[in-house]
């Protein structure tokens, strides 16, 4: 391609080396021009066009044709009278894929250069188009067949894998050579146009019927027909061949070069049109990725509206994604989240984050909660945009609940499960202090009988010397009755004590936190514990007056027995129980010890899994230590064990309530 000499402007830099050369073999003017009509690039014949007389008036004809052609999709076309030269014909169409116009510029009317104008044209709709392949290859070849007049052609694409020529498009081809339709091996051996892909250039044969190749010796009329096959290449690779087959003598020099220059020109178009498939297909497929989405994506602009939605938005928010355009992003949540949702936006970065859970609100102002996460990219502008990611938590929202619902329940029967173990116990350690009770009230319904009997004696006593002979049996019954009556209540409040720690065990709500002294809850736990395993001289006990803790006195009492009950299993019923407790720092510290062999190594990784025991069969739900974690867990503290040959110990690490002013309770 040669350099204009005026008015100014640089090669075509649009097209490839290939379509130059086919330019240059064409007597024809090539420009391209900006929006305002001015020249931007040029062939040589069109810089010749310029630098004559009629340059200027060549310049102000194609600026006009800009004006007319401007959004339109077809060709304006027009002829300019060019003095001594003879009519200018220029044909002008605007191209949207390069900017601004191409223009072709025909100063002859030799009847090739009239076709190859054509070609010229088709080309120019083949490169502002975005078209398939298929249509690309069939407008090439329709426009070549016009100059060259009766033959056929046959574009082939390779399938380089399988190492085979497919048809890609045709056109003019009689009913007899259709056999050139079929697929052809890349052999060199069976075809002319098989050949020129393994030697990678072209190939003529004058005659047919003396071809080196049976497929074109079988062709009806070879002995009156020649062929040609050039590949077809596009940056350096072979994307398959053309074939040309007519009469002999058509295909001389001129029309070889018009044939060579389209089979390169065609290679490109084909790719720039595959390219624009694979674009599509890629766009396609992006498309219904999104649509498919389980989430709804939206994009914020910098402005802070949004300026793109994809996925689920319709779903989720009863509206189409396109309704929600032009919005701003925290519009679509609920209103007590808007302010949250903006704060946690500024701090986002290229990496997705996390920001937490949201509710967004229906156009049928049905709530939706979702978990967000966002990130930081880039726009097609190179502007910073936030790219946020809804994802629709209801159905997670119900299983929680339910395991929730699922592991209270667990919990409860665990808690009653254990409460059942230990009832024949506690109603052994009742029924003691029930007999001695039992019997006192007896012997006090005797000594009320003997009191009033001496009370009789001493109001109907004779003389001073009986009356006080009676008022000393009295006094001893009475000091007989008191005693009598102390020892009663000892055993009620026995009973009474039993009972307290039954219900302080039994009744425990975990999400209801409250202010409690922790020591009272340790003891009724040990105290119940105690009653129903009979082991009171198994289990000491050293816990001192505590700070209040936050939490559910009910909880930490069920945590202690499950302690003391594996603890128990720990020993067998043989060797030491410890439960101590202690004020340290900000928390309070509750441990239960054993004297007991240990937990085996290979199971201490596993003994807070739920359903996880070493206990036998009906011994144990294998749920004790997990429940038991996650109630201390509730209360915002921590339960951890550590074990060795010499025994086992469970420390409880609960927060000491604090008051508003900061002060912790003690």
């Amino acid at each position: 391609m040669n350099e204009p000499s005026s008015p100014g402007g640089e090669p075509l830099a649009w097209v490839e080396e290939p379509l130059e050369r086919l330019l240059d073999e064409l007597t024809l003017g090539v420009v391209h021009l900006d929006d305002a009509g001015r020249v931007q690039h040029q062939n040589s014949t069109a810089a010749m066009l310029f630098d004559g007389s009629g340059g200027p008036a060549l310049e102000d004809q194609l600026r006009k044709m800009c004006r007319l052609a401007q959004g339109s999709s077809e060709p304006v076309e027009t002829a300019l009278s060019f003095g001594a030269q003879g009519e200018l014909r220029i044909l002008l169409s605007q191209a949207r894929c390069l900017g601004g116009y191409l223009a072709v510029l025909e100063r002859n009317t030799v009847t090739r250069v009239r076709a190859e104008s054509r070609v010229m044209r088709s080309l120019l709709s083949a490169a502002t188009d975005a078209v398939s392949p298929e249509v690309a290859a069939h407008r090439a070849l329709t426009t070549l067949s016009s100059a060259l007049a009766g033959c056929s052609l046959v574009l082939y694409e390779l399938d380089a894998p399988r190492r085979e020529l497919r048809c890609m498009a045709h056109v003019n081809l009689p009913d007899g050579h259709s056999m050139m339709l079929a697929p052809r091996p890349v052999d060199g051996a069976t075809s002319l146009v098989s050949r020129s892909i393994l030697v990678n250039q072209p190939l003529h044969v004058a005659n047919l019927n003396r071809s080196f190749f049976p497929f074109e010796r079988a062709l009806p009329g070879g002995e009156k027909l020649s062929a040609l096959a050039l590949p077809v290449t596009a940056e350096k690779e072979t994307l398959g061949a053309l074939y040309v087959c007519g009469p002999q003598g058509l295909l001389t020099t001129g029309e070889f070069k018009l044939v060579q220059g389209l089979a390169d020109a065609v290679g490109t178009l084909i790719r720039h049109a595959q390219r624009d498939s694979q674009l599509k297909r890629h766009q396609l497929a992006l498309t219904s990725l999104l649509s498919n989405l389980p989430d709804a994506i939206f994009e914020q602009a910098p402005d802070g509206t949004i300026s793109q939605a994809a996925g689920k938005v319709e779903a989720l928010l009863g509206r189409e994604a396109k309704a929600v355009v032009g919005q701003r992003l925290g519009a679509l949540l609920i209103p007590e989240d808007q302010a949250r949702f903006e704060e946690l936006v500024t701090s986002v970065t290229a990496t997705a984050l996390v920001l937490g859970e949201f509710a967004l609100e229906r156009s049928d102002e049905v709530r939706v909660p979702c978990e967000v996460s966002a990130w930081i990219a880039h726009n097609t502008a190179g502007e910073p945009v936030v790219r946020a990611v809804f994802r629709d938590i209801t159905q997670r929202k119900h299983l929680e609940e339910e395991v929730s619902r699922s592991r209270e329940m667990a919990m409860k029967r665990d808690r009653l499960a254990l409460i059942g173990q230990l009832a024949a116990g506690v109603a052994h350690e009742i029924n003691n202090p029930l007999s001695f009770v039992k019997s006192n009230l007896t012997m006090a319904r005797d000594l009320v009988s003997d009191i009033a009997a001496a009370t009789a004696r001493v109001l109907q006593a004779p003389d001073d010397g009986a009356r006080t002979q009676a008022q000393t049996v009295f006094d001893f019954l009475s000091q007989d009755l008191v005693a009598l009556a102390d020892e009663t209540m000892q055993g009620v409040e026995r009973i009474a004590a039993i009972v307290q720690a039954l219900k302080g065990t039994a009744r425990s709500r975990p999400d209801e936190k409250q202010r409690f002294d922790p020591s009272q809850a340790i003891t009724q736990a040990v105290q119940f514990f105690v009653g129903g395993r009979h082991c009171k001289d198994l289990v000491t006990v050293e816990v001192p007056e505590l700070p209040t803790v936050v939490g559910e006195p009910g909880g930490l009492s069920q945590v202690v027995l499950n302690l003391l009950d594996n603890a128990y299993d720990a020993v067998g019923g043989r060797g030491r129980i410890l439960v101590t407790a202690e004020a340290r720092g900000r928390h309070v510290v509750v441990r239960v010890a054993d004297s007991g062999p240990g937990i085996p190594e290979e199971v201490r990784a596993h003994i807070f899994e739920p359903f996880f025991t070493t206990k036998s069969v009906g011994k144990g739900t294998g749920l004790g230590l997990h429940i038991s974690r996650d109630l201390i867990s509730k209360f915002g503290g921590t339960l951890r064990f550590e074990t060795g040959a010499s025994g086992t110990t469970f420390t409880v690490e609960l927060v000491q309530a604090v008051d508003e002013e900061g002060a912790r309770h003690g």
